[in-house]
Parts: C-alpha cells; sequence; structure tokens
C-alpha cells in the first residue's frame, strides 16, 4: 500500500497531534526532514514529462525564479567557457539539474540558503492546508 505526499503530510499530522506539548516541535523536525527526503525520491524527470504534475522540487534549477537562473548561468558561463569544447551544451545540461549538482563549480551557499527557505515555505503551506 503507497500513500500520497498529502495523504502522509495528514498522517503526521494527526501523529503530531499525539505527542506531548514540549516534543511538538521535535517531533515536526523529524516529519520535515522525512517529507524532504521523501521529496527528493521523486525523480525530477517524471516531474516535468508527466502530466498533471505541476511541481518541480526547488533544489532544481529552473524551479527558481528567472533572475536566479540566469546569474547562475552567468557564473556557469564565466566558469566553462574556454575549459570545455562543448561549454555551451555543458552549461544547459546543469541548467536542468539540481543546484547541489554545481557544487565543484560555483558557490552555491545562497542559492540554497535559497532553497532552504522555499522548501520550508512550501512545507508550512501544505502543513496549514493539511489542517483544514
Amino acid at each position: 500500500m503507497g500513500f500520497t505526499k498529502l495523504e502522509l503530510v495528514r498522517f503526521f499530522d494527526g501523529l503530531t497531534e499525539l505527542v506531548n506539548k514540549e516534543n511538538r516541535g521535535k517531533a515536526r523536525v523529524q516529519i520535515r526532514k522525512f517529507l524532504l527526503e521523501f521529496e527528493k525520491s521523486y525523480q525530477y524527470e517524471d516531474a516535468v514529462t508527466q502530466r498533471n504534475v505541476p511541481y518541480i522540487p526547488p533544489y532544481y534549477i529552473p524551479a527558481m525564479p528567472q533572475a536566479v537562473q540566469e546569474e547562475i548561468r552567468e557564473k556557469l558561463a564565466a566558469k566553462l567557457t574556454g575549459q570545455e569544447e562543448n561549454a555551451t551544451e555543458r552549461i544547459e545540461q546543469f541548467m536542468r539539474s539540481q543546484i547541489y549538482d554545481l557544487k565543484g563549480l560555483i558557490d552555491i551557499k545562497e542559492y540554497v540558503a535559497w532553497v532552504d527557505k522555499e522548501i520550508y515555505r512550501n512545507f508550512q503551506k501544505r502543513l496549514e492546508a493539511s489542517r483544514e
């Protein structure tokens, strides 16, 4: 038997209510960690190629704001141009990947911070929606 993500959120929300008040914060953190790992288990390609899947996880570059994508593209171009023959193709390949895949090429700290905020914001929205 499998669960949808919404079913998991509702299930964990119900479990959190059973935990005493002192430990609810810790329980919510553990649930958030689990859901983030659960979310990472989905393949980006599935989200992009299947119909009715509007959500691309925020740690993928195409889910980031356009201005951020352009900034990343410029940094990649500065790094890869002159190093590789097919730098343009490699840049486009990297632009379809996860921000974590660029760790060795550019400084990703600020982008990871954006991703963390976005994931937490999305998590809060889903948690609030599951309570309704």
